[in-house]
């Protein structure tokens, strides 16, 4: 056990390290997760999207044939409610 919290705080101090993130680099992590989370969360729910496929509608605004809109609407909108809810708790 004593191992694996040593391991555990060697970690957190090769994160501590790297700190403060630039901007760039927080934009990016918020992009990944964005798409992870809605890809994810959208899964659960039963859609056909592929990660890629969700990515692209999210990042490039594309639309993929045989998707149909209802599974483009639940990406968009899934993405703009994490939005909503980050834009909300930093008021």
């Amino acid at each position: 056990m004593q191992e694996l919290l040593d391991q555990i705080h060697q970690k957190k101090e090769q994160l501590d390290k790297l700190r403060p993130l630039s901007d760039a680099q927080v934009k990016n992590l918020k992009n990944v997760y964005d798409v992870q989370l809605t890809y994810n969360s959208n899964a659960i729910e039963g859609s056909t999207l592929t990660y890629s496929e969700t990515k692209l509608i999210l990042n490039e605004g594309i639309t993929i044939g045989a998707k149909s809109m209802n599974e483009h609407l639940e990406a968009i909108n899934h993405k703009e409610a994490i939005s909503f809810i980050e834009e909300i708790s930093t008021e």
